[in-house]
């Protein structure tokens, strides 16, 4: 076995597109994506509790105000929550 290991071994390849550059960041990048379009209440809680340590929140959720995304969790908001935000943007 050998004990030395090029760093090239480790490397990860990471989806980076140019529409969401900071979405290799997202704490939801490894998780199923069906979670973030939750059935119950507490499917809900349990994407809003991804969400709540991601470090790019706060881009995911602009991403999807701008997009006018309509369905799932995006940036720790629901549905309602980013119709509302919406509203008062307008």
């Amino acid at each position: 076995m050998n004990d030395v290991f090029e760093a090239t071994e480790f490397a990860l390849a990471v989806p980076v597109t140019d529409e969401r550059p900071w979405a290799v960041f997202a704490a939801c990048r490894n998780r199923d994506s069906d979670m973030f379009f939750p059935v119950t209440p507490a499917d809900e809680r349990a994407a809003i509790r991804v969400c709540s340590g991601c470090a790019v929140k706060a881009e995911c959720l602009d991403f999807a105000l701008e997009a006018r995304v309509r369905f799932g969790i995006w940036g720790g908001a629901t549905e309602k929550q980013r119709r509302s935000m919406q509203r008062r943007i307008a």
